[in-house]
C-alpha cells in the first residue's frame, strides 16, 4: 500500500503535555497585569506582566500545534524543529551522522567518530519509543 502524501512516513514527536500549565501562567499573568492597569495602582510594571503572559500563552499554543521533532526513517534525518521558528536542527544522515537506539537514548555518531546524545526530554515517551524502534541498536 503507498502512502497518501510522501510524508506519511516520517515519525511526529509531540511535546510532553505541559502546554495548558504554560497557558494558564500566561494567563494569569495576563490577568494580574490587566487588574492592576483597570484599578490604576499605579504600577506601570503591570504592562510587563500583559506582555510576559502574551508570550507564555503564544508558547502554549505552539506546543499543541508544532512537534517536537520529526524522523524521516527513508532518509534517516531527525529533525529537531524550533518552538518559535527561527532554525531547525538536523541530525543523522544529511549532516553526515550516524543515529543509533542506546535504552531511552538517541545516539549521534558524528563524521569523526565523537559520539553525542540528542535531547529528548521535551518530547513524549510514547512518541520517542517509536523513533527508537525504527533505529538501529548502538553497540558498545
Amino acid at each position: 500500500m503507498q502512502p497518501d502524501t510522501p510524508h506519511d512516513h516520517r515519525v511526529q514527536v509531540r511535546y510532553k503535555p505541559v502546554a495548558p500549565s504554560v497557558v494558564v501562567f500566561g494567563g494569569l499573568l495576563v490577568m494580574g497585569g490587566g487588574v492592576t492597569l483597570v484599578f490604576g495602582l499605579g504600577n506601570p510594571g503591570a504592562i510587563g506582566f500583559l506582555f510576559a503572559g502574551a508570550f507564555f500563552i503564544t508558547l502554549g499554543v505552539f506546543q499543541f500545534i508544532k512537534p517536537y521533532c520529526v524522523f524521516d526513517p527513508a532518509s534517516g534525518e531527525l529533525r529537531i524543529i524550533n518552538i518559535l521558528g527561527f532554525k531547525n536542527s538536523v541530525y543523522g544522515a544529511p549532516a553526515g551522522e550516524r543515529l543509533y537506539a542506546y535504552g531511552r537514548e538517541i545516539i549521534r555518531v558524528l563524521p569523526d567518530g565523537a559520539h553525542a546524545t540528542v535531547r529528548t526530554g521535551p518530547g513524549r515517551k510514547a512518541d520517542f519509543d517509536r523513533v527508537l524502534a525504527l533505529l538501529p541498536p548502538y553497540r558498545i
